[in-house]
Parts: structure tokens; sequence; C-alpha cells
């Protein structure tokens, strides 16, 4: 199966994330240096920008892919 790379995916997988390490969107926002409505955003649309995928991978301490494509 070929796994292709969904905004929507990736909003659910940081929202999921953040709830599994009992963060609130303003805890995130905090670590991230971003405001609480660019986290609320990013959970409802997801992102594309690697540079943010990758700085949310070292956040929660979990591989890119895990933010692509769901946890392992």
């Amino acid at each position: 199966m070929e796994k292709t790379i969904d905004s929507l995916r990736i909003a659910q997988n940081i929202k999921q994330l953040r709830l599994k390490n009992f963060m609130t969107q303003e805890d995130l926002a905090t670590i991230l240096g971003y405001s609480e409505r660019q986290v609320r955003r990013l959970e409802t649309n997801g992102t594309y920008n690697l540079y943010v995928i990758n700085l949310i991978a070292e956040t929660f301490n979990v591989e890119i892919t895990d933010i692509l494509f769901g946890m392992s």
C-alpha cells in the first residue's frame, strides 16, 4: 500500500501527540515559540512545512514519519 501525505492526517497526528503528552495548545505554542492560534491552525489544517514538522517531531521525540503517516 502506498502512503500519501495528507494534511488532515498530519493535523490529527499533531493533536494526538499533544494530548498523549498531556499538553494544552497553549503549552505547545509556548514550547514551539508560536501563538496558540498557530497551534490551533496546525491541528485543524495540518502543514506541509518540513521545518515545522521537524520541530514538532523534536518536541515530542518522535520520527517525522510518525507525524506524516501516524504513530508506528
